[in-house]
């Protein structure tokens, strides 16, 4: 391999990052981590959200602010007050030769900034705009605020398809339809770079929780849209499919099967179940006769697979080649081997918690390594080195911190 390959994918291609929380930070982490310089831009003070978010009730307890981290790993951070002049015309200084602007600030607050996408052509007419928001740039909700709890989940539908009969019992996870989102403007980053090395200009390219949301449920959407009728909610014992339910062991694990390919997975399914009686049953024996018979069939499932420990019923399935799997706890999904095999998840030097693990981002390109993960910048760490690489001198940098501009 030579050094041209061995290097990051992204070394040279310069980032600025004005965002907060998860979506937009989480796009740009994926490009620190193939080798581009993000430079993240934060208020005074507080800095991003995300920075506090993990003291939020109810969150994993620690002092470590780890859903920083996992976004913001190989950042460098500068504090700034964009509200102010001389702010303005710093973060202006930043923007000339960015190859990407990266936000998901409120769309009234990027016009009053002056830095929505028009504004900013102007200064750098070849750079990358990318914009996240919650709601989308039109309609009536285009400046409401968005989280994924709300536009991603809620509004997509797929918190009434997976609400439980009995009724909700938690939350879903932190960030968990904010990183898809994330996922998904970095393809549009991606995008608008290839579009601009066809075309020469700069361009915007964005996308919405909302957007994301309706796509993850988008084959449910479009059963809504094609007048299909949708079926009543049931109680477990009285389900359409018994193959996507859970089922209690004796040691009180739950087992999940996935049963896709019945026509192909049925019998040698109920042969590693040691229930080869159930196929030759008539009210078994075909797909018609299952969903007549289905609350039945349950409940001499769950009687035969509550018998044994989830261990003996692995070694079963498995050996029947049956997709299933344990529903895991956070503690076997962290030290999962297999993830481990496949660099899911990676070792992490931090030198203030000392050497841990971390989550990588979900895909690899052949020849090109990532940038070895280190700890998520303290806000306005590298403020300093950040305005000297853009020809600030010591004098200049001292007067912006003394006018209360610089972090």
């Amino acid at each position: 391999m030579n050094d041209l390959e061995n290097e990051p994918l992204l070394k040279g291609v310069k980032v600025i990052e004005l965002a907060s929380m998860v979506f937009a930070p989480s796009a740009c982490v994926v490009m620190a981590d193939f080798g581009a310089d993000v430079i993240k831009v934060e208020p005074l003070e507080t800095g991003d959200l995300n920075r506090h978010w993990h003291k939020i009730p109810g969150l994993p307890i620690s002092d470590m602010a780890y859903p920083f981290q996992v976004d913001n790993r190989n950042k460098k951070s500068i504090a700034l007050n964009l509200k102010s002049e001389e702010g303005y015309e710093t973060f202006c200084k930043l923007i000339a030769d960015a190859d990407v602007l990266v936000t998901n600030y409120r769309l009234k607050a990027l016009e009053r900034l002056k830095l929505d996408f028009d504004s900013v052509i102007k200064i750098n007419p070849g750079i990358v705009y990318a914009l996240a928001t919650g709601f989308g740039e039109q309609g009536d909700e285009k400046h409401k605020p968005g989280y994924d709890t709300v536009c991603y989940w809620s509004r997509s539908g797929i918190e009434a398809q997976v609400f439980p009969y009995e009724g909700w019992l938690s939350t879903f996870p932190y960030g968990a339809g904010d990183h898809p989102s994330g996922m998904t403007l970095f393809g549009a980053i991606m995008t608008g770079i290839y579009k601009k090395l066809k075309t020469g200009k700069g361009c915007k390219v964005s996308t919405s929780l909302l957007a994301n949301g309706a796509w993850a449920n988008s084959v449910m959407l479009q059963a809504q849209l094609a007048d299909a009728s949708f079926r009543e909610k049931r109680p477990r014992e009285n389900a359409y499919n018994f193959t996507s339910l859970h089922y209690p062991t004796k040691d009180g694990r739950l087992l999940k099967l996935s049963l896709v390919n019945s026509q192909k997975d049925w019998v040698p399914f109920c042969e590693a179940i040691d229930r080869a009686d159930i196929p030759v049953d008539p009210r078994w024996q075909d797909l018609d006769a299952r969903s007549k018979n289905m609350s039945e069939l349950i409940l001499v499932l769950s009687k035969t697979v509550i018998a044994h420990d989830v261990k003996y019923w692995q070694e079963k399935l498995e050996s029947h080649d049956i997709p299933h799997t344990i529903v895991s706890t956070y503690e076997e999904a962290a030290n999962d081997k297999q993830k481990e095999a496949n660099d899911i998840v990676v070792p992490l030097d931090h030198p203030e918690y000392g050497k841990m693990r971390t989550v990588n981002s979900p895909f690899e390109v052949s020849g090109s390594r990532k940038i070895k993960p280190g700890p998520a910048p303290k806000l306005g760490e590298h403020s300093d080195k950040v305005l000297t690489d853009h020809g600030y001198s010591v004098e200049e940098i001292s007067a912006l911190r003394k006018a209360g501009v610089l972090g």
